[in-house]
Formats: structure tokens, C-alpha cells, sequence
């Protein structure tokens, strides 16, 4: 609600702040590659120590969850960060900043999760360069693949 009440502020508008750069279907196939690439590396890397720790704390929060659950809270968050940090702030105060509230927003208290808002804010930096190139909706797309595969995954893992 925040972004969309701040994108109204704009000159450009709601419209302007989540329009494409350029054909939409060419920055949804971005953001779909992008999202699809990060979620294989962080797949790929989900056996280093912290990761392990990250993904055991997450598999706790969506134990008893359906995949519509998954898919729900992966569609809106992806959805409402993105019209948040990249199409509202990002334009306001840069790439770098954007990815670093990003960062922060996924910071818990509980120290041995400290690779969450360090991916966070790398992954900021990989959706911030793909609104960027092609808008809102590449952002939108990446973070919706990347959030989808993690939370199905995780809510299917065998608890420890």
C-alpha cells in the first residue's frame, strides 16, 4: 500500500512507476531467467553450514503449509517488495541503497542467521540490475520464481 501511495505521488504515476522498459513479455522472460538462475545457485549452494542453518529456521516457519499457502505469500511478497524497494525507491536513492533496506528488511534476531540479509541484499543488487534493464516487471518476475521455489521447496523437506 505504501508503494502504490508513493507511486501515485509521482509524475509518473502507478502505471509509470511499474511500466517496463520496453516489449513486457521480453522483461517478464527476464525476470523469469533471472529468478530461475538464482534459484539454482542458491539450490546449488543450500549445503554450506549457514545456509543449512538459514534453511532450517525457514522450513520451521512454513511447516503446515499447502503449496497455495507457498505460492500465495511467494506471488505477494514478491509483488509488494518490488513495488516497494525497486519501483519506488530505487529511482529515489539508487541501486546500492535500495539493495541495502532491501538487506536490512530481512534481518532476524538471532545471530546464526546471518546469511539471510547478506543474500538479501546480494539478491537486491540481482533484482535491482534486472529493474534496471527492464522494469518492474522483470523485478517482479525474478522475485516471484525465487520466492516460489524456496518456500515449495522448503514446505516439502523433511523436518531435522
Amino acid at each position: 500500500m505504501i508503494a502504490l501511495v508513493g507511486l501515485y505521488l509521482r509524475q509518473s504515476g502507478i502505471l509509470g512507476g511499474l511500466a517496463p522498459r520496453g516489449p513486457v513479455v521480453t522483461a517478464v522472460l527476464l525476470g523469469i531467467g533471472i529468478g530461475l538462475a538464482s534459484s539454482l545457485i542458491l539450490w546449488l549452494i543450500r549445503g554450506l553450514a549457514p545456509l543449512a542453518s538459514l534453511e532450517r529456521w525457514q522450513r520451521e516457519m512454513v511447516r503446515g503449509w499447502t503449496v497455495t499457502d507457498a505460492v500465495t505469500v511467494a506471488v505477494f511478497s514478491g509483488l509488494a517488495e518490488e513495488a516497494l524497494i525497486r519501483a519506488l525507491l530505487q529511482p529515489l536513492i539508487g541501486l546500492v541503497p535500495a539493495a541495502a533496506i532491501f538487506a536490512v528488511l530481512h534481518l532476524v534476531p538471532d545471530r546464526r542467521l546471518w546469511l539471510w540479509p547478506i543474500l538479501a541484499l546480494v539478491l537486491g543488487l540481482v533484482l535491482g540490475v534486472a529493474f534496471e534493464l527492464a522494469g518492474y516487471p522483470a523485478a517482479a518476475a525474478a522475485h516471484l520464481i525465487i520466492n516460489g521455489f524456496a518456500l515449495v521447496r522448503l514446505r516439502t523437506l523433511p523436518a531435522d
